[in-house]
Order: structure tokens, then C-alpha cells, then sequence
């Protein structure tokens, strides 16, 4: 019973923890979130996005956080309100605490999955929890609270920090270090060789051995399939609060600044090193031994082949076109010298 009465919370913890006002009965009890269109008693459910402002009338939320409670009563919302100057972010931080909560009622001690394989000389903490066919290394540390998930491979001498959540099937290899809350979905690979070779006499390739390690920080996020390499003789370094997307490739000896965020199939070339507070579009490319300043935005599809020292906007997309009119314009982009050549002469003609 004590367990289960931890997935519940009231209005009135939600305000206290989370800053803001209830209007209604501050009782009222939820034990998750839900969007207004397919909430149901006990359900939670916020409006941020003026757009659906009309789904107020029809929603069996028990409980609604928005910016204002008055005009949602006139809309005939009859049930547990909070009103919070950000309704996304009181949302965002709600739901990950319940989510905490709920974890913390259901796991008391560590558990471990008997067909999961773990050295007598790993360190396990408290808390944790090991899914089934997981290999845990020698002389790996697991912190407090962490979750390795099913099919998961830790290597030898990596040390994994507290409350981190592993989905099924990652990899870190060996001597790589990952920080506190990190969040890693499927099929990540952190610590792979980087792609080091050095071209040999019979135009062969020599593999330049990859030594150095990954240092990830603290409340990283990386999403599904994403790879990160590890250095040649120095660390690759993710920061604090990186937010990674899927399909992303990191290479050797890339160091990427705090809370910089990443989206979808980015590739980072070697020796690249990303500023803090970055945001980086779809499928960009980024060339190796750049240095991008701190703040900047880069478009999606753009590819970087200098360093950017002064934060902005920066798009290197070419507009889209019909197949005809592009051959018309690439035909003009190659005339583009020959036509600067001509000016140039005519020019010096007229004067």
C-alpha cells in the first residue's frame, strides 16, 4: 500500500515543489500526465500552446497547470487548476519528478537479472538496477539509482555515475566515463576506436592506436544510435546538460561545450571543438580541427569548413528548386569567375 501511494501526488505538493497558485481543491491527487484531448481522472494535463485552448472544455484532466486560471473558469473548466507563469516547463519538471518518484517506490535495493553478467570486481551502488543478458566489465563503477538496461555491455574501468538511464542495447567501452542522470537510448556506442590511419609507402593504411577515452558530464542526454568515438591520445570531452539526437557521429578528440544541443544524423569531424550553448541543426557537417564560438545556431544541412569565432546564425543551405531551374543556376555558379574576370576588364576599360 505505501508503495502505490507514492505514484499519487497532490496539487498542493506540484505548487509547493514547483512554484505556483492552485485554484480548486489542492487534494486532488495524480499520478501522471496526460495531453487534454486523451486525459482521464487522475491524469494531469497542461495548456501552453494557444492552439489548443478549445480542448479546456471538453478535457477529463483532474488537475490543469496553465498561465490563467480566470479565463479557463469563464471557458466552464470546472476542475483543479495551477496556474504557473511556464506551463511547459512546470510540465517538464512535474513529470520527470513523478517519474522519479514512481522509481524510487518500486526499486528499495539493487536488483540484478539473473542471466546478467557482472564481474565480482565491479562496484554496484544503491538502488540499481540491472536488466537481463547485461555484461558489466571488471572494475566498472555503476553509481546510486542507475538503470542498465537489457543486452547492455559495460567494459572494463568505465565508470557510469548516479541515477543514469541505460535503454537496452549500449555499449561503452573501455575507461570511458559517463556523469550523474545521463539519459542514453538504444544502440549508442560510446568509445569506439576514432577513425585514425596513417597512409604507409605501399598507399596502405597504418591504424593509429586510439588510447585516449570518453569523458561524458552530467545530465547528458544522447538518442538513439549515436556514436561517439574515443580520442587518439587525449579524451573526447561531451559537457555538462549536452543534449545529443539520434544518428548523430562524434568523432576522435571532439570536445563539445555545456548544454549545447545536437539534432538528428550531425556528423562531427575529428579535433572539432563546439562552444557551450550551441545549437546545431539536422544532418549538419562540421569539418575536423574547427572551433565554433559559444551561442552559435547552425542550420540544418549546413556543412561548416571554417571555424566560426563570433556566435550567430549561420545557414549553408541552398534554397530548393526544380531540377531545370537548378541546372540554370549551377551553370551560372561555374560562370560565376569567367564573369567576374570580364567585369573586371571592362572596368579597367572605362577607366
Amino acid at each position: 500500500m505505501e508503495a502505490s501511494h507514492h505514484h499519487f501526488v497532490t496539487a498542493r505538493e506540484l505548487a509547493d515543489t514547483f512554484g505556483g497558485r492552485v485554484y480548486g481543491d489542492d487534494t486532488t491527487r495524480i499520478c501522471r500526465f496526460a495531453s487534454l484531448a486523451n486525459a482521464h481522472l487522475g491524469d494531469a494535463s497542461f495548456l501552453s500552446n494557444p492552439r489548443y485552448a478549445d480542448q479546456l472544455a471538453t478535457t477529463r484532466a483532474s488537475l490543469v497547470i496553465l498561465r490563467d486560471a480566470a479565463s479557463a473558469r469563464a471557458q466552464g473548466l470546472n476542475c483543479a487548476l495551477i496556474e504557473a507563469a511556464d506551463p511547459y516547463l512546470f510540465f517538464a519538471q512535474a513529470a520527470g519528478w513523478l517519474i522519479a518518484r514512481a522509481r524510487a517506490a518500486s526499486v528499495k535495493e539493487t536488483t540484478i537479472h539473473s542471466t546478467a553478467c557482472v564481474d565480482p570486481s565491479a562496484r554496484i551502488g544503491k538502488r540499481v538496477r540491472i536488466a537481463a543478458g547485461a555484461i558489466i566489465g571488471p572494475k566498472v563503477t555503476i553509481g546510486d539509482d542507475a538503470d542498465i538496461g537489457a543486452g547492455c555491455v559495460i567494459e572494463q574501468g568505465t565508470r557510469i555515475g548516479q541515477a543514469c538511464l541505460l535503454y537496452p542495447r549500449v555499449t561503452v567501452y573501455h575507461d570511458c566515463i559517463v556523469g550523474d542522470r545521463a539519459v542514453i537510448h538504444s544502440g549508442v556506442v560510446i568509445g569506439a576506436d576514432g577513425f585514425g590511419f596513417a597512409p604507409q609507402a605501399d598507399r596502405s593504411w597504418m591504424k593509429i592506436p586510439q588510447v585516449g577515452a570518453v569523458v561524458i558530464g552530467n545530465d547528458v542526454e544522447i538518442g538513439a544510435n549515436t556514436a561517439i568515438d574515443r580520442g587518439t591520445l587525449d579524451h573526447t570531452v561531451i559537457g555538462d546538460g549536452v543534449k545529443l539526437d539520434n544518428l548523430i557521429q562524434i568523432a576522435h578528440n571532439v570536445v563539445i561545450g555545456n548544454h549545447t544541443a545536437i539534432a538528428a544524423c550531425v556528423g562531427i569531424a575529428g579535433s572539432a571543438r563546439i562552444g557551450a550553448y550551441c545549437q546545431i541543426g539536422g544532418a549538419a557537417g562540421i569539418l575536423g580541427h574547427l572551433d565554433i564560438a559559444e551561442g552559435t545556431i547552425i542550420g540544418p544541412m549546413s556543412l561548416v569548413m571554417s571555424s566560426i569565432p563570433e556566435s550567430g546564425k549561420y545557414v549553408g543551405v541552398y534554397p530548393l528548386q526544380s531540377q531545370s531551374n537548378w541546372e540554370k543556376s549551377a551553370a551560372l555558379v561555374r560562370r560565376l569567375p569567367e564573369m567576374r574576370r570580364q567585369l573586371k576588364r571592362q572596368d579597367h576599360r572605362e577607366t
